[in-house]
């Protein structure tokens, strides 16, 4: 944020503010979902890895960081995504 907001000449806050504007959610709410998306795609793809190794692969702080994001951006528990978008 900081990077981005140097890069414009303008304020965290004021990056904040206009990108909740116009994405309608803020950047940190941005990013964690995108770190989520990207976590789920591995998951997918490899779906014999652990989940505390996919955990910190992507950025989160352990296995249950990321078993709440899911929950509470996906609606989902980690085991019930693997049982529905992997097919054997």
């Amino acid at each position: 944020m900081q990077d981005l907001a140097g890069a414009l000449g303008i304020s965290t806050r004021t990056v904040n503010r206009l990108t909740t504007k116009y994405v309608g959610l803020s950047p940190y709410t941005m990013i964690r979902r995108r770190r989520l998306q990207e976590a789920t795609e591995w998951i997918r793809g490899n779906a014999d890895e652990a989940l505390a190794d996919v955990a910190v692969r992507h950025g989160f702080v352990d296995q249950a960081h990321l078993s709440r994001e899911a929950r509470t951006l996906l609606g989902l528990t980690l085991t019930d995504y693997r049982v529905r978008t992997i097919r054997p």
